[in-house]
Formats: C-alpha cells, sequence, structure tokens
C-alpha cells in the first residue's frame, strides 16, 4: 500500500529522532521508509542512503502547510513517544510493588531535660512491602484520585531489639487516594483504618504522582532537568518542599528504554515539622500505551527529621525499591467515579480506628488524634494540629460497680466539683444518652481557670449494665474549643468495650514510644 509524503515524514522524523526530541520508540513497532512499509527489530536504524533518499522524495513535495498541520496539537499525540510528562490522557491502569528497608536513630525528647541534651536515641531498622493494583485518574493533565487493590501490605520493625510487625486487614485492601490537608492519604470505603494502618499505606514515594519526575518538555539526548518543589511535595509524600536542587538527567537510551539518574536535596515540612532529605538513584522509563511510564525505580534517601508533638524524630537511611507495569483494569471503580470522589467531601472518609488492646476499648476519631500512651488501665490521646496541642484525652477504667448499679447524673457533677476544687467555676450543659454501642453516657462541660489560664473540660463517663466503667476527660484552653469542635461527640457515640481475653491470651503490655513527657495543655 502506497504511503504518503506527510506520512513518510511524520515516522521518520518521530522514530529516528531527526526531531531534536527524544523519542522512545516501542520494540517492532512498525514504520515507513520511501513508498514501502516494513518492520525494524529493536535498535535497528535505516541506512543513511535510505534517510537521505526518504527525504529527498518527501521535502520537495510538502507545501508549508502540510508541515505545519503534521505537526500534532493534541496533548496525548503531542506526549505519545517523547520522554515527558503526561499531558491529556484519563487514566492509567498499572500494578506497583514496592519495598523499602531503613535503618537509623530514632529521636526521642527525654523527660529529664539536663540528660543528653534533653533527647534519647534507640535504634531502629524496618522493612515495608507495598503491592498493589492501581487505577490512576487524571482531569486536564493533573493526578486528581486514584484507587487501589492492595495484594500484600505489610511492615516489620525492629526498635532497640523490640519487634514489632503491622498488616493491612483483609477488609481495607481496597483504598482511596485523595488530596486531603494538602497531602495525599488513602482511606478505604469498607471499614475505618487504623491509626498504623495509615502510615503503613503511606509509601515514602507516590506511584500515583510518579511521572512527575518526568520532565515537563520533551527531553534531548543527555538532558538535565529539576524537580519542582512542588512536584517534590507529590513525589515524596511530604506537607510541602521549600527548596529543591533535586536534578535528573538522561544517562543513557537503548532498546527502547532509558535510564535518567536523579540526586539532590529537599528541605520541607514532614508532620508539621522540618525535615532534610538527600536523594539518590535512579529510574527507567518506557513507552507504555498511552505515554512515557516509569517502570523501576531504585533510591538511597537519607533523611532527618525532628521531633514533633505526635511522633520521634529520626535519623535514617532508606533503600527503596519500586517495580511497576501497566495493566488491565483491576479495580471495579471507573475513572470518572475517582474523579466525582475527589470533587466532594466526607469528613467520614478521614476517620481512623483507635484501639487499645490493654485497655480493652475502640473507638473512631479524626486523624488529628493520636494514643500517646496506652498503659491499660490509663491512656492518653492527644489532638494535634500543625505540631500543637489542641487537647489531651485521659482515658481511665473505673472501679467496676455492682451489676444492674449506675451512677447517675447529679453524682457525677458532684465527682467533678471535688475533683476540679478551686479551679472549677461553672457547667455549660450536662446531658445522658444511650450510644449506638447500648453504651450508656453522661457528658458533662465545665469551665475554669488554672494558673490564670482559662481551662475548658469535658468529662465523659461510658457504662454498661455489667458495671463495666470508663472515664474519658478532655482537656483544652478556653480560646482553642471552636478547633476542638466537640471532637469528643465523635469518640464517645462509637466507642466500643472490647471483651477480655482468655487468661492464657493476656498480651504483656509493651510500652509506648512517645516524643514528649506528659503534660496537660494550656
Amino acid at each position: 500500500m502506497a504511503v504518503s509524503p506527510t506520512e513518510i515524514l511524520a515516522v521518520t522524523l518521530k522514530e529516528y529522532a531527526v526531531s531534536p526530541t527524544l523519542g522512545l520508540p516501542a520494540p517492532g513497532e512498525r514504520t515507513a521508509v520511501g513508498s514501502k512499509a516494513c518492520k525494524q527489530g529493536p535498535g535497528q536504524l535505516p541506512s543513511r542512503r535510505q534517510l537521505l533518499v526518504a527525504l529527498a522524495c518527501v521535502v520537495p513535495c510538502l507545501p508549508m502547510q502540510s508541515m505545519l498541520a503534521a505537526e500534532p496539537t493534541n496533548g496525548s499525540q503531542r506526549s505519545k513517544g517523547l520522554l515527558i510528562q503526561p499531558t491529556g490522557i484519563p487514566l492509567l491502569n498499572t500494578r506497583a510493588k514496592i519495598v523499602m528497608e531503613l535503618e537509623g536513630k530514632l529521636l526521642l525528647e527525654e523527660p529529664d531535660p539536663s540528660k543528653s541534651d534533653g533527647v534519647r536515641e534507640a535504634e531502629v531498622k524496618g522493612k515495608s512491602t507495598l503491592d498493589y493494583f492501581e487505577k490512576i485518574a487524571f482531569e486536564d493533565s493533573a493526578l486528581t484520585a486514584a484507587g487501589r487493590r492492595y495484594v500484600e501490605a505489610k511492615v516489620e520493625n525492629w526498635i532497640s531489639g523490640s519487634a514489632s510487625s503491622q498488616e493491612l486487614r483483609p477488609e481495607c485492601r481496597e483504598t482511596r487516594l485523595l488530596k486531603h490537608d494538602g497531602k495525599w492519604q488513602q482511606f478505604s470505603e469498607n471499614e475505618a483504618l487504623m491509626a498504623r494502618e495509615v502510615e503503613l499505606v503511606q509509601s515514602p514515594v507516590n506511584s500515583a504522582a510518579l511521572e512527575l519526575l518526568l520532565p515537563t518538555e520533551a527531553a534531548k539526548p543527555n538532558a538535565t532537568w529539576e524537580l519542582s518543589p512542588s512536584d517534590a511535595a507529590q513525589v515524596f509524600n511530604l506537607e510541602a518542599v521549600h527548596r529543591s536542587t533535586v536534578t535528573a538527567k538522561i544517562a543513557k537510551v537503548e532498546k527502547g528504554k532509558a535510564t535518567v539518574e536523579l540526586s539532590g536535596e529537599l528541605q520541607a515540612t514532614a508532620n508539621s515539622v522540618p525535615t532534610t532529605l538527600k536523594i539518590q538513584g535512579n529510574l527507567h522509563v518506557e513507552l507504555a500505551s498511552q505515554t512515557a511510564f516509569i517502570t523501576w525505580l531504585g533510591l538511597v534517601i537519607k533523611e532527618e527529621r525532628d521531633i514533633s508533638q505526635t511522633e520521634p524524630g529520626f535519623v535514617i537511611t532508606a533503600r527503596i525499591r519500586l517495580i511497576r507495569t501497566e495493566t488491565k483494569d483491576e479495580l471495579q471503580i471507573t475513572d470518572a467515579e475517582l474523579r466525582q470522589l475527589a470533587k466532594t467531601e466526607d469528613p467520614g472518609r478521614w476517620l481512623i480506628r483507635l484501639k487499645s488492646t490493654a485497655g480493652r476499648y475502640t473507638l473512631l476519631a479524626d486523624r488529628r488524634w493520636s494514643i500517646y500512651i496506652d498503659g491499660g488501665e490509663e491512656a492518653i490521646l492527644r489532638m494535634v494540629e500543625k505540631n500543637s496541642i489542641i487537647a489531651q484525652c485521659n482515658i481511665t477504667r473505673l472501679t467496676k460497680l455492682d451489676e444492674g448499679t449506675q451512677l447517675t447524673l447529679e453524682g457525677l457533677q458532684a465527682d467533678i466539683k471535688q475533683s476540679l476544687g478551686k479551679s472549677f467555676e461553672s457547667f455549660l450543659e450536662s446531658s445522658e444518652k444511650v450510644t449506638s454501642s447500648k453504651l450508656r453516657l453522661m457528658r458533662c462541660v465545665a469551665m475554669g481557670v488554672s494558673e490564670d489560664v482559662p481551662i475548658q473540660w469535658v468529662y465523659c463517663h461510658l457504662s454498661d449494665d455489667h458495671g463495666q466503667r470508663l472515664a474519658l476527660i478532655y482537656t483544652m484552653g478556653g480560646n482553642v474549643t471552636d478547633r476542638f469542635a466537640a471532637a469528643d461527640e465523635q469518640m464517645t457515640s462509637s466507642f466500643e468495650m472490647l471483651a477480655a481475653p482468655a487468661p492464657t491470651d493476656v498480651p504483656t503490655p509493651a510500652p509506648q514510644v512517645s516524643s514528649k513527657p506528659t503534660q496537660a495543655p494550656r
């Protein structure tokens, strides 16, 4: 079949790099030379004579407007076959496996500031494996949402010789990835994630944003480009990147695969505290069905992060290996449904399940809450926003009452007055009800002053028909009550008491690693 001169020139320019941009032809792709179609094997180029003859035949026949018209204007056509960030594509279906091994030191605030400059260290090692199918939805060429179905998600940690592990529960294996509070986060539509599961699936590299490591303009051979702070924040799951010196360079291109070297430093914010990442590694780029596609990534990241109100600081070296392929659709949700999720806000998505095995209870809370100390009979939870403590919740298991006996609301108020003493001023409200888990809830909000600082307390008393009782006491400054926003109501309404384990199965409570000494917020 005859091939038009316009087609000959377009294919010749694309496949054999007469154009200055770097093309990534798929191995075995059909090309046209002269008036015949032929099949080129990987890495095979036409002879110099064939190329000159083809160009000599074509160029005189083409008017200027035909050459301009031959240039593709559609974004997806423009990026296809070039080493460039995806443009104009609606979705990608992939499978990714990320293995991370780390070692280093945790930095914990010493309760006695006179010792070791107020900081103590703990050796840490860890290994995590995440293997999942991912559907990535784009809108206007930008990542807007993703869905994941995990095949494997687990982590093993060793802190000062003490081992622990975590796996994603089967009912939470399918998640959605959306931008929330300035960073990409996941939730499960089937069941609220545990706090440790949220950390588990928060991979060190965001595979949905991986192509942001590619240049914004079609790359030439041996080209270098810089990773922008905004792109770096999305790729490395950071709240913000203030300075990026990470550069990428094409090291080689062979058999339809480009190898790109990465190196540089990020000065950033994570968990509302400063962090510095030194990055060294490389990646492989191949031509997928719609765009240039990163199939492999190997990185060494050295990170130094400050201590925060919710987590220890650390000095670690992480070695990351990522393997990725384009796959058929493995998720039931459509890309249109993912885009719709990104346009709607639902606070219930971001609830996490906090569970105390030693204390034998579980509850739902928003992601600002974390368990600070869990000692079984007593626990401390903290609400932290932008590294500031908004409120503290002390959970205490109370003396069991005789079956069928209940404390009255008046009795609770009397106990509160006695406990607060001279700090007590007045009750703002008092109420009682039965929760969805059939627990009797009494709630009292009290105002007062401690050391000339206005304080608000929320006392919640939970009990069942068998005499089991717990008290949840929330403490906050009088100027942050709007940010607290009655968070206790979500927690107490979802509170469940768990059955005591059999005597032979009683675990030995492990002390929680915390970064700060116990103190009530003001």
